[in-house]
């Protein structure tokens, strides 16, 4: 679900990549240029068939279903939603008419774009802002369908969160890699293991997506102690922020997803970590670059809905406070040695 850097990727075109994108000001008039020089992207992304990247990586294209593109139009108009838009990707917009690329499915090098995805939207690339992205994603809630799925998926929905982690706790790990410090290379773990894994074992699953270099568990995967501690901090804080804007909303995220990337590069993530001690985190969200060495996302809003009336998002909501005591319960095992 994220692209990484096309410097990176290079070295990686046989790796399996997790790419996403984050937030900037909608621009309506791309340039078509860039656009219509679209590459189809070159790594697995997760359910998202027909995902392009901009030759110079910096952005993603990707068909999106009605119901997303009203969520990020949605979140730029409406006061209401508006103090999410810090943990949303950022939404440059749609592809313009006549760049091509939203009339001609064929352009899409034979990847079929799936049915009811008849929008291109794009957004920023946020793997830009890493060197080495350790990346993580956590499928939110307990629901997976709405009142349009096919009956037959809402079956095997409903039997998904029952026989995994997401019915009882509201978070499922899905796909993530982390760097070898040695070979530079993304260990990736697929998401057959967060479905096969029980409540008992989500906390050791959690800390292998945070592993501190050099024990016996971890070898040469992850960062020091010393940095790995504040940055696992830094994430529950916006976790934090995120369950509370979320929990004064009234909207529904149906398969949506948390997004949680930081830094594997020792030197950069100590630089982010120092400019982020003489910078307030508020600032660092509104200053439209990203210096810090993590950030958090909640990503998917293909069947997300928002409207007076809903109510709290309980599913959602467990999930967020599960998040919140993963993320409680490593910190504190790595600050006791």
């Amino acid at each position: 679900m994220i692209r990484c850097p096309s410097a990176v990727a290079a070295r990686h075109q046989r790796e399996h990549t997790l790419c996403w994108g984050a937030w900037s000001h909608p621009q309506a008039n791309m340039n078509t240029n860039a656009t219509s020089a679209s590459q189809p992207h070159p790594f697995r992304v997760i359910g998202h068939a027909g995902m392009r990247t901009t030759p110079d990586g910096s952005l993603i294209i990707k068909p999106s279903f009605p119901a997303e593109l009203r969520f990020y139009e949605t979140l730029m108009m409406d006061p209401y939603i508006a103090p999410m838009r810090p943990f949303v990707p950022r939404f440059l917009g749609t592809l313009p008419e006549n760049s091509g690329l939203a009339d001609d499915a064929a352009q899409l090098s034979g990847i079929s774009i799936p049915p009811g995805r008849t929008e291109f939207v794009i957004l920023e690339n946020l793997c830009n802002a890493f060197s080495k992205p350790n990346t993580l994603d956590i499928k939110l809630g307990t629901v997976f369908h709405d009142d349009k799925t096919d009956p037959a998926k809402v079956l095997r929905m409903q039997r998904t969160s029952r026989e995994t982690t997401s019915l009882r706790t509201g978070v499922r790990l899905t796909e993530f890699q982390v760097y070898d410090t040695k070979t530079s290379q993304p260990v990736c773990t697929p998401k057959s293991y967060g479905k096969a894994i029980k409540e008992s074992e989500l906390a050791k699953g959690f800390a292998q997506c945070f592993p501190v270099y050099g024990e016996p568990s971890s070898s040469t995967l992850g960062l020091p102690r010393r940095l790995l501690v504040p940055i696992l901090r830094g994430i529950r804080e916006s976790v934090a922020r995120i369950r509370e804007i979320y929990s004064s909303l009234e909207m529904r995220i149906v398969g949506g997803s948390l997004v949680i990337m930081y830094e594997a590069d020792w030197c950069l993530a100590e630089e982010g970590l120092r400019r982020h001690s003489l910078q307030p985190l508020d600032e660092h969200r509104e200053s439209g670059v990203r210096r810090l060495p993590y950030l958090v996302k909640i990503v998917d809003f293909a069947h997300t809905r928002v409207g007076r009336g809903l109510g709290p998002d309980e599913g959602v909501l467990l999930g967020l406070n599960t998040m919140l005591k993963l993320l409680d319960g490593r910190i504190t095992e790595l600050s006791y040695p």
